[in-house]
């Protein structure tokens, strides 16, 4: 049975400082998806918080919760292949990364997987693996599989804080889990991840295991969502800036940047029909007042309650 919309969790990782312009990720969502919750987990052991002055709303929004919690934890907890570290190991690692680099041996693809955009993705059990503690990136690709299988036994929709929701995805949300495509490429993203249950995330978690790796570029392979069960819906649904036809094609800086008539671009951008549209990073970037940024931000800011 598909659940319904007040039913669907919705939420978001994140490590360090939130960003500011996060603020229309999460305007977006509340004016888009009335009945249903938010819950932001913030990463304890990356010293993370809430201290913009435009997000400080967060805090006492009804339908915005915020949670701390450590993910070091949770990786002891479920993730079962945990790389061996010490001063020797990380003296050869960074000798091994720099030979990979440049020629590319044979005996560093043993444990790893090869993708011909991506490179090489080391697996948990190699020498190369640079371990769970320093890249942000990869533990929110940990963090979106985790915290679902943790606190989650009911359908949850993970999302990136870099995308502005333009619809109510819980439409989407029904029996079956389901991502987006990546761009072109025969793997999916894992910028939107919906699980119907904690079964779903179960089975997704022990994929990663089996697998030795959470990127997406591996995890979510045709093959393996073919395998889980997992939809995935085409890239322009939520990548305009991947979209040949969308005005926003090519570039962040197009999302960001002053307009010559932002009203026309707006009309524009809703006859392009996107579900959401996913800005890619631009954490520190300061909007135009006439962007397309700020004019959704207007938008969305007039909707919410």
């Amino acid at each position: 049975m598909a659940p319904n919309s007040a039913s669907v969790t919705f939420f978001g990782y994140w490590s360090g400082q939130l960003p500011a312009i996060t603020e229309l990720h999460f305007r977006s969502f509340l004016a888009h998806h009335p009945q249903a919750v938010y819950e932001l987990w913030l990463d304890e052991d990356a010293g993370s918080a809430i201290d913009a002055p435009q997000l400080q709303w967060l805090k006492s929004h009804p339908r915005i919760r915020v949670r701390r919690f450590s993910l070091d934890a949770l990786i002891e907890q479920h993730v079962t292949v945990r790389p061996r570290r010490s001063r020797r190991l990380d003296w050869l690692r960074r000798i091994g990364h720099a030979v990979h680099r440049r020629i590319r041996p044979s005996w560093s693809r043993r444990k790893a997987w090869d993708h011909e955009q991506f490179g090489l993705t080391y697996m948990h059990s190699s020498m190369l693996f640079p371990g769970f503690e320093g890249d942000p990136t990869y533990r929110a690709d940990i963090a979106r599989l985790l915290v679902p299988l943790s606190h989650y036994p009911q359908a949850s929709l993970c999302s990136d804080l870099d995308i502005c929701f333009t619809s109510d995805l819980t439409r989407l949300c029904e029996a079956s889990g389901f991502v987006f495509r990546w761009k072109t490429l025969g793997v999916a993203s894992n910028a939107i991840v919906y699980m119907p249950s904690a079964s779903w995330s179960a089975a997704l978690v022990r994929k990663a295991n089996e697998v030795e790796t959470f990127r997406p570029w591996a995890l979510l392979s045709d093959a393996h969502c073919g395998e889980l069960g997992l939809t995935i819906h085409p890239s322009r649904l939520i990548d305009p800036l991947s979209d040949p036809t969308s005005l926003l094609y090519g570039d962040a800086a197009n999302f960001f940047a002053a307009r010559d008539n932002l009203a026309l671009d707006l009309h524009a951008l809703s006859i392009e029909r996107h579900l959401a549209i996913r800005w890619r990073g631009g954490w520190q970037t300061s909007p135009a007042a006439s962007s397309i940024y700020s004019g959704l931000l207007r938008a969305c800011e007039s909707t919410v309650e």
